[in-house]
C-alpha cells in the first residue's frame, strides 16, 4: 500500500485507484509545461503558444499541441493536461460580454485531441498497458484580469508596475466574480461532456489568493453531486511567492485548511511556484492534512522552472520572457523531484520553463 493511501478510504476515485495499483512508494508523473514547450517548436512563438488553447481549430496550433502531448506520453506521463488552461476571453470585461458566451466546443476539442494523442500511444503498446488519465486544466481567476492575465498568473514574475496592485483580497474583485468565473469555466455542460470524454480530474491551477480558494471549495460543494455523478477528481494547486504566502499575501497555511475540509477535494499541491520553495510547502501540506483529518487527500506538485517571467517589454538584448536567476544555474529537476517524492508528493509534474 502507498504511504498516505488508507486502504479503508470510502474514497475509490480515478487517482486514488491508480496511485494504490502502483508499486511501493511509486509516484504518478504529470506531463510539463504546454506552452513552454510549444514555444520551443518550429514556426511557433510565444503568441502561437499562449494562444493555443482558444486556437485549437487552426490546423498547425492542433499539430503542434498534440505532438506535444504525445512528446509528454513517451517521456513516462501517467497523466496528460488538457490544453484547457486559459479562458476564451483574456479580460473579465469580455468574458461576460456575451449573453450566449459558450467554452463548449474548444474545451472539448482540447479534449479530443489529448484523447487522440493516448490512444496513437497505446497503438504502440501492449494491450495490457494502462491508459493515461486526463486532466482538466483550468486556470486561475487572474486569468481574466487583462493587465493581471499580462502579468502571468505565476507568481515569480518581474513587473513594470508596483506590486501593491496585485496584493489584496480577490485581487480587488468580490466573491461573487470569482463564482461567476467558475460559474461559466466548469458549467454543468462542460463537466458532463468532459466527464463522457475520459476526463477524470480537475485541475484548479495556479491558485494564488486565499478569497479565491474559499470560491472554489464552495463551488466545489455546491457541485458535489454532479461531481459524483461524474466520477470527477479535482485538485486546487496554489502558486506562491514565498513558502508561507499564496500570490496576493495571503497565508498558505489558511488556504490549506480550507482545502482540507472540501469533501469534494482529491488533492492538494502547488505549480507555477519556484522550486525550491516546494518542499516546506509540501511540508506545511503535510501538517495540515494530518491536523484536520484528511490524510486520505494527494499531495501534488509542479513547479516552474525557477525562471524569473519578464511581464513587460523586453530590453537590453533580452529575447525570450524568462529569465533564469543565478540561484538555479546549477538546480537538476530531476533530482529536486526525487527529494519531493520522499516528502510524500504523489503527483509530480512540471510547469512553465521545465
Amino acid at each position: 500500500m502507498v504511504e498516505g493511501i488508507q486502504s479503508d478510504s470510502t474514497t475509490r476515485s480515478a487517482l486514488w485507484k491508480r496511485l494504490a495499483n502502483q508499486r511501493e512508494g511509486r509516484c504518478l508523473v504529470l506531463d510539463g509545461g504546454m506552452g513552454t514547450a510549444l514555444s520551443s517548436l518550429k514556426g511557433f512563438n510565444e503568441i502561437d503558444a499562449w494562444s493555443s488553447t482558444r486556437r485549437i481549430n487552426e490546423g498547425y496550433i492542433r499539430d503542434g499541441v498534440k505532438k506535444v502531448l504525445m512528446d509528454f506520453l513517451k517521456s513516462g506521463a501517467d497523466i496528460l493536461t488538457a490544453n484547457t488552461y486559459h479562458p476564451k476571453f483574456p479580460e473579465f470585461k469580455d468574458f461576460f460580454a456575451e449573453e450566449k458566451y459558450r467554452e463548449n466546443e474548444w474545451v472539448i476539442e482540447n479534449i479530443n485531441v489529448a484523447n487522440e494523442a493516448i490512444d496513437e500511444f497505446l497503438a504502440t503498446k501492449s494491450s495490457d498497458a494502462s491508459r493515461p488519465l486526463i486532466a482538466l486544466a483550468i486556470g486561475p481567476f487572474a486569468s481574466v484580469l487583462g493587465a493581471l492575465a499580462g502579468r502571468a498568473t505565476t507568481a515569480n514574475r518581474e513587473l513594470t508596475v508596483s506590486e501593491d496592485l496585485y496584493k489584496c483580497a480577490g485581487y480587488g474583485f468580490k466573491a461573487s466574480d470569482i463564482r461567476s468565473y467558475y460559474n461559466a469555466r466548469l458549467s454543468d455542460d462542460i463537466l458532463r461532456e468532459a466527464a463522457k470524454r475520459g476526463v477524470a480530474i480537475l485541475a484548479i491551477e495556479t491558485v494564488g489568493d486565499l478569497l479565491e480558494v474559499q470560491v472554489i471549495c464552495e463551488f466545489l460543494n455546491d457541485k458535489a453531486d454532479l461531481l459524483a455523478e461524474c466520477g470527477l477528481d479535482t485538485w486546487v494547486a496554489l502558486t506562491c511567492d514565498t513558502e508561507d504566502t499564496v500570490d496576493t499575501g495571503g497565508s498558505v497555511t489558511e488556504c490549506i485548511e480550507e482545502l482540507a475540509r472540501c469533501q469534494r477535494v482529491t488533492g492538494v499541491g502547488v505549480n507555477c511556484t519556484e522550486p525550491h520553495l516546494v518542499s516546506p510547502i509540501v511540508a506545511t501540506i503535510q501538517k495540515v492534512l494530518e491536523d484536520s483529518s484528511a490524510g486520505e487527500k494527494l499531495i501534488v506538485a509542479y513547479p516552474n522552472s525557477g525562471e524569473t517571467y519578464l511581464s513587460r517589454e523586453l530590453h537590453n538584448g533580452e529575447t525570450v520572457h524568462w529569465k533564469k536567476p543565478a540561484l538555479h544555474e546549477d538546480w537538476r529537476f530531476a533530482d529536486a523531484a526525487v527529494k519531493w517524492i520522499d516528502d510524500g508528493v504523489r503527483v509530480v509534474g512540471g510547469a512553465a520553463g521545465s
